[in-house]
């Protein structure tokens, strides 16, 4: 028996999953979650075998979620299953350990495939999602952005309000590098400057 748990804030995304999935044998729908921390918190009591998480929920989102299991709980296992088909939303996914990505619109034979994919310790992205990486992280593809560790942390810290006096002390840096990156972001994703930067990279789902 598969132990599921699914993470969605929208109830009726949770009942018509359930619902779907109800009459699969080697399936049980344990438990349900709204966010995150019900997520993480129902873990430290109970086993699960596989999470199907939506990726924006209120307080604690699927990335960030994922993140979390993978150093708390690293033999559950994550497919995110979101409305999102953009290529900073699943590179996140991918970078934080989830095994798997489908979109909302998958139908129940496909899901059932991820599943057990996923359970049989491969990883499982679907068709659409296999396209857009693709299509903007392919070699040679200009409008693929692909940023490190440092950039990204930068980026978040950021959005997050600091500024580069903070991020150089928060990072242990000088000020003229932060401020490097900060240009090579603003280059990166075409932005004039850091608020049209942070709403550019919010909306293609490389930040929450």
């Amino acid at each position: 028996m598969i132990k599921i748990l699914l993470a969605d804030d929208h109830q009726m995304i949770r009942e018509g999953m359930s619902a779907l999935l109800s009459d699969v044998e080697n399936i049980d729908i344990v438990t349900t979650a709204s966010n995150g921390k019900e997520v993480l918190e129902y873990l430290k009591t109970e086993p699960v075998d596989l999470i199907l998480m939506d990726i924006n929920m209120p307080e604690l989102d699927g990335i960030q979620t994922t993140k979390k299991i993978r150093r708390l709980f690293p033999k559950v296992k994550v497919l995110i299953l979101s409305m999102h088909n953009k290529e900073g939303y699943i590179k996140n996914a991918i970078d934080v350990g989830a095994k798997g990505y489908i979109l909302k619109n998958t139908g129940k034979t496909e899901l059932l495939l991820a599943i057990d994919h996923i359970i049989e310790g491969h990883t499982y992205f679907s068709q659409e999602v296999t396209e857009t990486l693709i299509k903007n992280i392919g070699a040679g593809n200009p409008d693929g952005i692909t940023m490190s560790k440092k950039e990204k942390n930068i980026l978040e810290l950021l959005s997050d309000g600091f500024t580069t006096a903070e991020i150089a002390e928060t990072l242990v840096a000088s000020q003229h590098t932060i401020e490097t990156y900060r240009r090579n972001l603003l280059l990166k994703f075409k932005a004039k400057n850091v608020s049209e930067l942070i709403k550019i990279s919010m909306k293609e789902g490389f930040i929450s």
